[in-house]
């Protein structure tokens, strides 16, 4: 039997709050906000274990279970009480309250995070509920998820979230208007909500893109809903389904990823596909051309990947020895190369001589990568200070976080 889904909110007032998000990206405050948190100092004996990218902000955890963020802050994304754009990183609020064990996920403007006893925390904007603690309420700083689950992975989208528990049930909330929470309906949720699964069928690993959900089955196949008119639901269709649906190809992935409208898989074998929105190349496969269906990467010169990571119109990956590739839109210096030519397939990231990545995240025109030792670096377009270096400069290259 299905875990019992979270009660939604009334068809309603779940409308009256999507309207007020397409017309504002500005809701009442949270009433509770506490004073700005102080910034604190990445070292050598707290460095930063994961990173991830959002939208225009960006946001790492450190070894003591502390987010921080960086970059536009206009949604309370950042979670440190405030709402205002910082070109560094600050700590997000957690004075008195959890310590993260888990991956900050940053997504179009909030962020979320698991602490060290699996209760999810969400943060940011609010007007579709993607916060999930049962309000439409924007929350300057970290916010429990209702419904008192015991999650082991979160993932922010751009207008919704979604988790895993520890059986393999994925639960979303927020916007739903494409099907993207899975749960058959078009009905917005400001709680964690039932993924409808496949009988049988337990998950792995899931990513939250724009408007359609990504995740990757204990089998290793993939499965995709939600939004689907270019292709990246990947099961031949235009048509967005409201349920996971298998990905054509009978493809086995060891990792799935989505953003926007493009989703790409990994197999063992470390050879990349990818299927969606192909307007800037962000496929890999030489071509501009939208895919329903899984396509190979070009990978040159036997190349293998360790990781992906899909951005809003590029993807990159990590081969095995810590380099760096990305691939698609580059007119904001996000392919890192040096350029800000596009390029169709795989191009090496211009690292610091010495410099090996561990771990890579592509946003909506910024990139950035954890390196060996715990450092962030961060490229591309700097307008909200989302590389995070103390300028708002744009760079081409990696470029080192201050701390």
């Amino acid at each position: 039997m299905k875990p019992r889904s979270i009660p939604r909110a009334a068809l309603l007032p779940v409308l009256a709050a999507a309207l007020l998000s397409a017309c504002s990206d500005r809701l009442p405050l949270d009433p509770s906000a506490t004073p700005v948190s102080p910034r604190l100092t990445v070292t050598a004996t707290n460095p930063f274990v994961t990173i991830d990218v959002g939208l225009t902000h960006a946001c790492g955890l450190t070894s003591a279970g502390q987010s921080w963020c960086w970059g536009r802050n206009a949604g309370g994304q950042l979670g440190d009480s405030t709402a205002s754009s910082t070109l560094v990183p600050v700590a997000t609020f957690q004075t008195g309250g959890p310590t993260f064990g888990s991956v900050t996920t940053a997504g179009n403007s909030h962020s979320c995070s698991i602490d060290t006893s699996s209760a999810a925390w969400c943060w940011g904007y609010n007007g579709d509920g993607r916060i999930g603690d049962g309000t439409f309420v924007l929350r300057m700083a970290p916010s429990a998820v209702t419904g008192g689950l015991s999650l082991t992975t979160i993932s922010a989208g751009g207008q919704h979230t979604c988790a895993l528990d520890g059986s393999g049930q994925a639960y979303c909330w927020g916007s739903n208007a494409y099907g993207q929470i899975g749960d058959s309906t078009t009905a917005f949720a400001y709680g964690p909500t039932a993924v409808h699964q496949p009988a049988g069928v337990t998950f792995t690993q899931i990513s939250a893109a724009d408007k359609h959900t990504c995740a990757l089955a204990s089998s290793g196949a993939a499965y995709c809903w939600g939004y689907g008119g270019d292709g990246s639901i990947g099961h031949n269709s235009l048509i967005g389904p409201k349920v996971p649906t298998a990905v054509s190809g009978g493809l086995t992935f060891v990792q799935v990823v989505t953003e926007y409208n493009h989703s790409c898989g990994l197999t063992s074998g470390g050879q990349a596909y990818c299927w969606g929105l192909n307007s800037s190349s962000q496929l890999g496969d030489s071509t501009t051309t939208n895919r329903k269906t899984p396509v190979a990467v070009q990978q040159p010169g036997g190349l293998t990947f360790a990781s992906l990571s899909t951005g809003s119109s590029d993807t990159c990956g990590l081969d095995g020895a810590g380099q760096a590739y990305c691939w698609g839109n580059n007119s904001n210096g996000q392919l890192g190369n040096g350029t800000t030519t596009a390029t169709r397939v795989p191009t090496a990231v211009s690292q610091p001589v010495g410099v090996t990545f561990t771990q890579i995240g592509a946003g909506a025109v910024h990139t950035c990568a954890l390196d060996s030792g715990g450092q962030a670096w961060c490229w591309g377009r700097n307008q909200y200070g989302q590389i995070g270096d103390g300028t708002s400069t744009q760079r081409t290259t990696p470029t080192a976080v201050s701390h």
